[in-house]
C-alpha cells in the first residue's frame, strides 16, 4: 500500500525446615501471579533441616506431619465439634480459579467417629470471604455392601449453600458417583476446573468418575485447602496445583456480547469512523485495547481485531491470542507491506501458523492493482476493493485477490478458517479495505500522488460482510 497513512519468578519454602511445600511463583509485569504449589514432593533449592507447617492455615482442624504408609505426608484430623464444612487447611499465597489440582490422599474415619462417619477427603477451591467449591470422597463407601453408598463414593458441594444435602434433595444422582475406595488407603486424586465446569479424576483414570457442568458459584480467584469432613483422619501428599498457563482462556470467557477487542497497543492506529457504523447495524461493541493482551483483557470479547501493527508482540501476548482462538474466540489480522509492517518483528506468523495460515513477504507491487473478494462463504457477491501492494497469504480458504494488470484474480491476499470449536479466524495481507479507501470513480494501474483515487468501490460492504461472519455463530 502506498501514498496513505495507517492513522519474581522467586521460590516459596518453609523456614529452615523440612519442606511441606515448595512453590514457584511465576511473576510478569503485565499478568497476574500464577502459583505451582507441590507438597511433599519436591527438594528444595536450598538444605532445609527442622519441621514445621508454616504454610498451612488450619481450621478447625489438627495439623501435623509425620509418616504414613511409608510417604511422609500431612495429616488433618477434624476437630470433634466442628460442624460440616469447616474442617480444612488452607494453602498460603496460593491463588486459583482455573486448571488443575493433583494430590495423593487417604481418608479415614478417626477415633470415636460416630457410624456416619466415611472419612471425607478431598480439596477446597476458590476458597474467598468463608465460601468455596469442594470436591471430596467417602473411602468407606466404596466398597460397603449397599448398592446406594457406593453410588455416593464421590460429591461435589458449594459451601455454605449447597451441601450434599441440598444437592441430593434437589438433584438426586448429578452430584455424586461410585468410584472404588478404600479407607486409609492412598488414592490418586485429580480434580480439573474451567470455569463452571469440574471434572473428577481417581486412580489416574482416563475418563472422569464424576461430572460437574454448573458449578455454583460464578468463577473466581480464591484460596485452595486440604479439606477433612466430620469425624475423618485424613492425610495428604504429593499436592501440586497448576493454574490454566499464563495467557490462557476457557470456553467460558468468549461468550456475551459482540465485543470487538481493537489491539492500539503495537503502534496500530485508532479505527476507522466507518468501523461504528458498521457496528451499529452488525451490532458490535468496540473495546480498545491499550494495555498488554492477555487472557483477562480478552475476558468476554468474541472477536480479536489486530490492525497493522508494528511494533513487536510479547510471547505471553502471542500464547493469550492463540489460547483465545483454541477457546472459541475470532481474530481479525490485517498486515500490510514491510516498509509498514516488519514481518519479522511484529511476528503474527507465530499467531495464525497454530491454525494452518502465513504470510508471505512484500509480493512485486503493481501500482493501484486493485482486488477482488469472491462470493461465497464471506461475501454475499463479488466486491471490489482497492490493493496496492502487499503480501501473499497461505493456507485457510482463499477469498479475496490481488488483480493482475490484467484484471484477473492473482495472488490471493486474504484467507479464511472456521474451527470446529465456532472459532473464526481472516487474515489479510494489504490493508486498503480495513481503511475503507476505494473510490467508485478509481481507475486502476495509475495514481495521481497529489490526489489519489484508488479502484476498489466496496470496501465497505467487503469490511461489513467480513466482520458480520467472524461474529456470527
Amino acid at each position: 500500500m502506498h501514498l496513505r497513512s495507517l492513522s519474581s519468578n522467586g521460590a516459596f519454602q518453609a523456614r529452615r525446615g523440612h519442606p511441606i511445600a515448595t512453590a514457584t511463583v511465576v511473576n510478569h509485569p503485565h499478568t497476574k501471579a500464577t502459583l505451582i504449589a507441590v507438597l511433599l514432593v519436591l527438594p528444595l533449592a536450598r538444605p532445609v533441616r527442622a519441621q514445621n507447617l508454616d504454610q498451612l492455615v488450619p481450621r478447625n482442624v489438627s495439623l501435623d506431619r509425620m509418616t504414613y504408609q511409608g510417604r511422609s505426608a500431612v495429616r488433618l484430623i477434624a476437630a470433634p465439634d466442628a460442624a460440616n464444612g469447616s474442617s480444612y487447611a488452607i494453602l498460603k499465597d496460593a491463588s486459583f480459579q482455573d486448571g488443575t489440582i493433583e494430590v495423593d490422599l487417604a481418608g479415614k474415619p478417626s477415633a470415636g467417629a460416630g457410624p456416619g462417619a466415611r472419612g471425607f477427603i478431598g480439596i477446597a477451591f476458590r476458597l474467598q470471604d468463608e465460601k468455596y467449591e469442594y470436591i471430596y470422597l467417602r473411602p468407606t463407601n466404596g466398597r460397603a455392601d449397599d448398592q446406594v453408598r457406593r453410588n455416593h463414593s464421590t460429591q461435589y458441594s458449594s459451601y455454605p449453600e449447597f451441601d450434599f444435602a441440598r444437592l441430593r434433595k434437589e438433584s438426586p444422582e448429578k452430584y455424586e458417583s461410585y468410584v472404588d475406595l478404600q479407607p486409609g488407603v492412598w488414592t490418586k486424586y485429580r480434580v480439573e476446573i474451567d470455569g463452571r465446569k469440574a471434572r473428577l479424576y481417581v486412580h489416574d483414570a482416563e475418563q472422569p468418575s464424576l461430572i460437574v457442568d454448573d458449578l455454583k458459584m460464578a468463577p473466581r480467584a480464591g484460596g485452595v485447602a486440604l479439606w477433612v469432613g466430620p469425624g475423618t483422619e485424613g492425610y495428604f501428599s504429593n499436592l501440586k496445583i497448576t493454574p490454566r498457563h499464563l495467557g490462557s482462556l476457557s470456553s467460558s470467557d468468549v461468550a456475551g456480547l459482540n465485543k470487538i477487542y481493537f489491539d492500539r497497543a503495537h503502534g496500530e492506529a485508532p479505527w476507522p469512523h466507518q468501523m461504528m457504523d458498521i457496528g451499529t447495524r452488525v451490532g458490535y461493541q468496540l473495546e480498545p485495547g491499550d494495555g498488554p493482551i492477555t487472557a483477562e483483557a480478552l475476558a468476554r470479547s468474541r472477536l480479536v481485531y489486530l490492525r497493522a501493527p508494528n511494533k513487536a508482540f510479547q510471547n505471553f501476548e502471542k500464547q493469550a491470542i492463540v489460547s483465545f482462538v483454541k477457546a472459541g474466540g475470532s481474530l481479525l489480522i490485517v498486515l500490510d507491506e514491510e516498509a509498514r509492517q516488519r514481518l519479522s518483528v511484529v511476528g503474527v506468523n507465530d499467531v495464525i501458523e497454530p491454525f494452518g495460515i502465513k504470510l508471505s513477504g512484500d509480493t512485486p507491487r503493481i501500482v493501484n492493482a486493485g482486488a477482488i473478494a469472491k462470493a461465497g462463504a464471506i461475501n454475499k457477491a463479488d466486491r471490489e476493493i482497492p490493493y496496492d501492494g502487499g503480501r501473499e497469504v497461505f493456507g485457510g480458504t482463499p477469498f479475496a485477490y490481488q488483480l493482475d494488470r490484467k484484471g484477473n484474480p492473482a495472488q490471493p491476499f486474504a484467507t479464511y478458517a472456521k474451527l470446529d470449536n465456532g472459532a473464526r479466524i481472516v487474515v489479510m495481507g494489504e490493508g486498503m479495505a480495513s481503511l475503507f479507501l476505494g473510490v467508485p470513480d478509481g481507475a486502476r494501474l495509475t495514481i495521481q500522488p497529489a490526489n489519489p483515487k484508488w479502484w476498489g468501490k466496496d470496501s465497505l460492504l467487503f469490511m461489513e460482510e467480513v466482520l458480520s461472519w467472524l461474529l456470527a455463530r
